[in-house]
């Protein structure tokens, strides 16, 4: 075989490769939005029955980020990000992307949800929830908790 024969078998192997993971991706993306669907419709349902004035939302097909508080009292407001779980795979390849090397990262959807939540000024801490029922739960409990006190406060 001659040189540029080899070398367009390796390209086209390589291309091979970075179509796989695409597709993969993809997949992966799709999962990912499918299983956030039910949170989703429950998340818009919980978070319709709030005063906008103590909620705030971005809830997208595959992720949301919800927060509660008021202008007055910023200590007291409450964020979560929520996802899909996912685990990311322990292989990881290097590759060549406008300049920089980075890794080729390949994730797997997992049961359950990703949640990280912020208090406050503090940090974040990165909690899990095996079902839609236990995270809505949550939520509800620790939303309850932020919009009593805001209403309280506004009445005193």
């Amino acid at each position: 075989m001659n040189p540029k024969d080899e070398i367009q078998k390796y390209i086209q192997t390589e291309m091979k490769k970075w179509e796989d993971y695409e597709v993969k991706n993809e997949n992966f993306r799709i999962r990912q939005v499918e299983n956030f669907q039910p949170i989703r419709t429950l998340l818009n349902d919980l978070v319709a029955s709030i005063e906008p004035e103590y909620i705030k939302t971005n809830i997208l097909d595959e992720h949301a980020t919800i927060e509660v508080g008021n202008e007055i009292d910023r200590s007291s407001c409450i964020s979560w990000n929520i996802q899909p779980n996912f685990k990311a795979q322990e292989s990881q390849e290097e590759y060549w992307d406008t300049n920089l090397w980075q890794n080729k990262v390949n994730v797997e959807t997992e049961p359950g949800f990703k949640v990280q939540e912020k208090r406050g000024d503090g940090e974040e801490t990165k909690s899990e929830f095996g079902t839609e029922n236990e995270l809505i739960n949550y939520f509800a409990q620790e939303i309850a908790k932020r919009v009593a006190y805001y209403r309280y406060r506004k009445n005193v």
